[in-house]
């Protein structure tokens, strides 16, 4: 469904905007209506192109920009000359660089900086409601302070999963490689230095015809191999992906639960942000449900909005939404109670982010000896297979 900025005047009269999706434009209104808000202008909002799998800019480039571009605007640094500066930056990659250059085009023909970011297509929904949350209530330096914070803790949490996961993907490649190695080079000259009369066994056999398959087809099996890799990365990348990966983390529990809590975290931490920059909790809810990642949290994410919007309180929605655990629904209505929903969930963030650390190392250890397990079962597979057809050789020698 498409999306629909507003601006819209509550009952006290206080202005407000912010983004609804919805049908069409008269859903819109109506849904707004619901809410006890007078319609002052809905226009439908372009959704932002999507930058392809392969050249997405970083977290650490966003955080980094949203840091300096703090800073600047702090010490009085207009937003437009900020953004020359540093679209100046060789701190920067040369695309990101182009970037900056055309959000400060885009100031300078009188967008906002929401409006500009929102552009360009290549920043997500967080950001953009945060940049607009800041320049409505005049507080753009903390909301881009808060933004980097964020991003850092998103980054920090990503390179300690990617660390942890290092040695286990090593050992894997490194596997492999010895497994073609003797596959379809050792075995093959093997078997050529000892002539074609020998008898050999069917796993022999099996590798030799492969092997003899791919010499002679390996241009086409390169070009099917390259497509199916890519196509397999874009595929993850799709928003199929987020739920191929969640039907797959069901056939290993621990996966499962790694995954549960990483969707956990970031739902916690992307709803904390929103709330503290000043973004309609309704609005929150749905933007931290999909960056959750997790397509139970995205399914009830709707009937969550809906159950707020007609007054229900957060405990008891997220309570009876039926994915959240207790200790979440528990304490966001601590956080009710006393007007801290923002720090509850940053403590809430900061709490399963430990948990992801923890199941990250306990993934790992159990990961690797079965790996090594695997590998080497399999290479003395591949060596009994070798000595037997040599044994063989020996024998009809002797005979």
């Amino acid at each position: 469904m498409p999306f629909y900025k507003y601006v819209a005047v509550e009952g006290s009269g206080k202005k407000v905007t912010g983004v609804i999706e919805a049908e069409n434009k008269l859903k819109a209104i109506s849904l707004l209506a619901e809410r006890g808000l007078m319609v002052v202008r809905v226009e439908e909002r372009k959704g932002p192109k999507k930058s392809t799998p392969f050249f997405q800019i970083s977290i650490s480039e966003i955080a980094t920009f949203c840091r300096q571009l703090s800073i600047m605007i702090s010490a009085g640094i207009r937003i437009k000359e900020a953004l020359n500066i540093l679209a100046r930056q060789e701190v920067f990659s040369k695309r990101f660089r182009k970037i900056i250059l055309e959000i400060a085009i885009n100031v300078e023909t009188g967008d906002t900086l929401a409006d500009a970011f929102r552009k360009v297509g290549v920043f997500d929904n967080v950001l953009i409601s945060m940049l607009e949350a800041g320049e409505e209530g005049g507080v753009l330096d903390r909301t881009l302070r808060r933004a980097a914070d964020f991003y850092e803790s998103v980054k920090r949490l990503q390179d300690e999963v990617k660390s942890a996961m290092a040695y286990p993907l090593f050992v894997l490649f490194f596997a492999v490689v010895i497994v073609l190695v003797i596959s379809f080079y050792i075995l093959p000259n093997l078997v050529r230095a000892f002539g074609t009369s020998i008898p050999l066994s069917p796993t022999i056999q099996s590798l030799l015809k492969v092997n003899e398959f791919l010499s002679e087809n390996w241009p086409w099996f390169s070009v099917v191999m390259a497509g199916a890799v890519f196509g397999f990365f874009v595929l993850m990348k799709s928003r199929y992906g987020t739920y191929i990966k969640e039907y797959l983390s069901f056939l290993f529990p621990p996966v499962r639960k790694l995954r549960r809590n990483m969707g956990l975290e970031r739902f916690a931490r992307t709803l904390g942000i929103l709330v503290s920059s000043g973004v309609r909790i309704t609005d929150a809810i749905r933007m931290a449900a999909q960056a959750s990642n997790s397509p139970s949290i995205i399914g009830k994410s709707e009937e969550m909005v809906q159950r707020v919007s007609e007054g229900k309180t957060l405990r008891d929605t997220f309570a009876e939404s039926g994915v959240f655990p207790q200790l979440i629904y528990e304490m966001i209505g601590t956080g009710e109670e006393t007007g801290k929903v923002d720090e509850v969930m940053e403590r809430v963030a900061d709490f399963y982010e430990d948990i992801v650390r923890n199941s990250v190392k306990q993934l790992v250890s159990l990961v690797e000896p079965l790996l090594i397990a695997g590998v080497g079962g399999f290479v003395a597979f591949l060596a009994y297979s070798i000595y037997t057809t040599v044994f063989q050789l020996q024998r009809s020698i002797g005979g």
